[in-house]
């Protein structure tokens, strides 16, 4: 394994890099993770692949100095300027929050993406909350005054639980989440610097057939954060293109228990 900085501006971008196959696969971790959470996948595939992970800015080892945003044409330049990526195709992996960041890459170039393979995403059905807390300047302001004040926040979103307006899953894991400041912190920061990369889920579909792109959703059976339903929705229309395959796990599933289900996908 390699492990290298790329420097981008002011910051310093790490990646880690696999294997010598020819293919090149770019994975984007989820949120709060890091490089390292493809380290068992690439350790099945890297005699088929070239694989390099992104620690992405605030996470990792990634030295963001570029204040809270982060675009897809700063991710594009990043790409470029790794030795083994500049200019060339490639396959991308995005888990979660990950997966919203290989979908706006895909819309931005999509004629240099060979497959995408996208892990329980974010980004094919975009949250109400999210979009308020992150695309409004009000709503932006709420989120981060709640993140101060977090009694107010638990109790609003208990009352949301209470009338059915957020499930169960994602109840558990803000409250779980968030029941420390430095979390909230974090979690106010990373929203509000990727807010920018927003996935056009229509046009990315018009995208796939005109490009022949092959798409592959792996998603948990028993992932209440992102259901597998979001996936079989995104389907309709592309399936020629478009695989959706179900592992017995929850959201985690970069897990090593799933690991060789995963490899035999690739």
């Amino acid at each position: 394994m390699l492990s290298f900085f790329i420097p981008y501006k002011s910051s310093q971008i790490h990646c880690l890099q696999w294997g010598t196959g020819e293919k090149i696969l770019l994975c984007f971790h989820g949120f709060g993770e890091t490089a390292d959470s493809f380290i068992p996948i690439a350790r099945q595939v890297e005699n088929k692949y070239t694989i390099i992970a992104v620690d992405l800015p605030l996470h990792g080892k990634t030295v963001w100095k570029e204040g809270m945003t982060f675009t897809i044409e700063n991710l594009v330049a990043i790409i470029d300027a790794i030795p083994v990526m500049h200019k060339r195709s490639f396959l991308v992996m995005g888990y979660s929050m990950g997966g919203r960041i290989a979908l706006h890459l895909y819309q931005l170039i999509p004629q240099r993406i060979r497959q995408l393979i996208l892990l329980a995403p974010d980004g094919l059905k975009i949250n109400f909350w999210y979009r308020l807390a992150t695309q409004t300047i009000w709503g932006n302001r709420l989120f981060k005054y709640f993140m101060k004040k977090p009694g107010i926040f638990f109790r609003v979103t208990t009352t949301l639980k209470n009338r059915g307006m957020i499930n169960m899953g994602v109840y558990n894991y803000v409250h779980q989440y968030l029941n420390q400041e430095n979390k909230r912190t974090q979690l106010y920061t990373i929203w509000t610097t990727m807010r920018k990369l927003r996935p056009r889920v229509k046009m990315i579909k018009a995208l796939i057939p005109k490009n022949n792109t092959p798409v592959l959703l792996i998603y948990g059976r028993y992932d209440r954060i992102i259901r597998h339903t979001t996936g079989s929705h995104f389907k309709k229309g592309i399936e020629d293109y478009c695989t959706v395959h179900i592992l017995p796990c929850g959201h985690r599933i970069l897990h090593e228990k799933n690991t060789a289900a995963i490899a035999a996908l690739l």
